[in-house]
């Protein structure tokens, strides 16, 4: 996830923006390193713990999660041992579930 005390300057100076103490500039200069840490994120990929965290925080099983994003549970547990990654979709769906929560995609 993008570090929380980035995410709290951009607030930050989304607000001195609209009260006129922040130039454009500044807000352009805080939306792009937000933007290219989200990137960089991204390409990182999703390693075992993201995978495990999210599915914990959710509070549901490998095999729920494997039914929610179309997978099979052996693929689940093979991204929570680390011994694989997901790609395509389920990496798409993931990303997704870890944004918004499983809610964005019942």
């Amino acid at each position: 996830m993008v570090d929380k005390r980035l995410l709290n300057i951009q607030r930050m100076i989304l607000r001195q923006h609209a009260a006129g103490t922040a130039s454009d500039a500044d807000l352009d200069a805080i939306n792009r390193l937000v933007v290219e840490s989200v990137k960089k994120e991204s390409r990182a990929g999703m390693d075992a713990a993201r995978v495990r965290a999210i599915r914990e925080r959710e509070k549901i099983s490998q095999s729920q999660l494997a039914n929610i994003i179309n997978m099979s549970a052996n693929s689940v547990q093979k991204w929570e041992r680390g011994v694989s990654t997901p790609t395509g979709a389920a990496l798409r769906m993931l990303e997704v579930i870890e944004r918004k929560g499983l809610s964005a995609i019942l």
